[in-house]
């Protein structure tokens, strides 16, 4: 930083808030390109809405690794009013409101559609206030409905497979369809290439008595709402028009065999362990999260942000570009906090909230990310070097855990090359 930008700007205590750097549209967005992040530190999304008046967001999560190594998509939500009120003419306004981690979409005062991720459950949430009664309409939308190969460009987002010897395939969803009224659907990883990846670095006898992280992981969500009746196995409809509407989508990740014990990462609303197939666990939590009234747990969720935002602050006073630099900084303290409190650490390239991609004249699903799955040190630490300082303490245990987590296998590969005790990491690493 130059003197003379230094002499521009005073650090100062924030008699302000949050709000003062929320971000406001004025126009809907042609496509994810111009989505709003929203994060509760393990799930996440990408909300947008198209020129047509649909509300659309893709889901994520911190713990959503594929049998390739790639951190994925849970899907995309599209969610439609009937009569549709966010149509040309209408007064639109986006807003990324700060201060209780949500975002907002009017269209004048007919209509209003909130959206949040639970701060304090596996949940995204989203609200309808309409000012005549209106029907919904809300679809779940996948692109994996096939198995296929990567290719060659798109093999950059499973790094360290782009000269594999074989194909790299992308496998299929599965959508239930023996859910009454809700939305169900999961991926479940059926081949890994850990095995392979540890016999090609010479660590094939470890791996023997070691716990395969992505075979049988199992990844997905469900939908409901109340009111809302199946009209297919990926949609759901109100049959009798309201004023308000409420959706969740529940989230959830579980590792090891469907059909025999799983575990998960996290505990997820406290749902009990007796329930053994993914199915069962995300109807549990869903379950145990209908029996808690929307009002309490929006209450509970604006209380985690208000708390967070006042942990610390850096408010730059001066010209014009401290609102920009104190804007900055609060938007990246905002989008540490959407996804820094997961199983894992914060990916460098894109977190959690990556969305369609362009790579010169090729266009990617929401899957991709260049560099894909691993982690490299050099970039991830600028996210987690600030958070002390900042009082976010509670999103530097993935960082730490990870580690801990692979230093069995470091230990035993120090050994194997080396000859020695000890531990290396090296600078580029996955998860495991």
């Amino acid at each position: 930083m130059t003197a003379s930008l230094i002499a521009a700007f005073a650090v100062c205590v924030f008699a302000g808030s949050p709000s003062d750097f929320d971000v406001v549209w004025d126009s809907p967005s042609a496509d994810s390109s111009g989505s709003m992040p929203l994060g509760n530190g393990d799930v996440g999304v990408n909300v947008w809405m198209e020129p047509n008046g649909d509300l659309l967001f893709y889901v994520s999560k911190t713990d959503a690794w594929d049998e390739n190594g790639r951190l994925l998509k849970l899907g995309r939500v599209r969610v439609s009013l009937v009569p549709n009120l966010f149509v040309a003419g209408a007064r639109f306004r986006q807003s990324l409101n700060l201060e209780e981690g949500s975002v907002m979409i009017e269209a004048g005062a007919m209509a209003k559609l909130r959206v949040w991720v639970d701060a304090n459950r596996p949940v995204v949430r989203v609200e309808a206030k309409t000012l005549h009664p209106t029907s919904i309409r809300v679809a779940l939308e996948t692109w994996r409905t096939e198995k296929r190969a990567l290719g060659k460009e798109e093999l950059d987002s499973a790094y360290g497979l782009m000269e594999a010897p074989h194909p790299v395939y992308v496998t299929p969803d599965v959508v239930f369809d023996d859910v009454d009224d809700a939305v169900v659907w999961r991926h479940r990883n059926e081949t890994s290439i850990w095995r392979e990846s540890l016999e090609l670095q010479g660590m094939g006898t470890w791996a023997e008595s070691a716990a395969d992280p992505l075979l049988h992981r199992t990844f997905g969500g469900m939908i409901s709402g109340e009111g809302l009746v199946g009209k297919s196995a990926k949609e759901l409809v109100s049959p009798v028009p309201r004023r308000m509407h409420q959706v969740s989508v529940y989230c959830l990740t579980t590792l090891g065999d469907e059909h025999g014990p799983a575990r998960t990462n996290t505990d997820e609303a406290g749902v009990s362990k007796k329930h053994t197939s993914w199915k069962e666990q995300i109807e549990a939590i869903a379950e145990a999260d209908q029996a808690l009234s929307w009002r309490k747990a929006s209450a509970g969720h604006r209380a985690w942000w208000k708390d967070f935002w006042e942990r610390s602050w850096i408010h730059v006073e001066g010209d014009s570009r401290a609102k920009t630099v104190s804007q900055g900084y609060a938007l990246q303290r905002y989008i540490t906090a959407g996804a820094g409190r997961g199983a894992y650490p914060v990916k460098f390239n894109g977190s959690i909230f990556t969305v369609d991609a362009r790579e010169g004249k090729s266009q990617f699903d929401a899957d991709y990310r260049r560099w894909g799955g691993p982690y490299w040190f050099q970039n991830t630490r600028l996210v987690y070097w600030p958070l002390m300082a900042s009082g976010d303490t509670d999103m530097m245990p993935p960082l730490f855990r990870m580690y801990a987590e692979a230093l069995p296998f470091a230990e035993a590969r120090t050994q194997a090359y080396f000859g020695h005790e000890g531990a290396f990491f090296p600078e580029t690493m996955v998860f495991w």
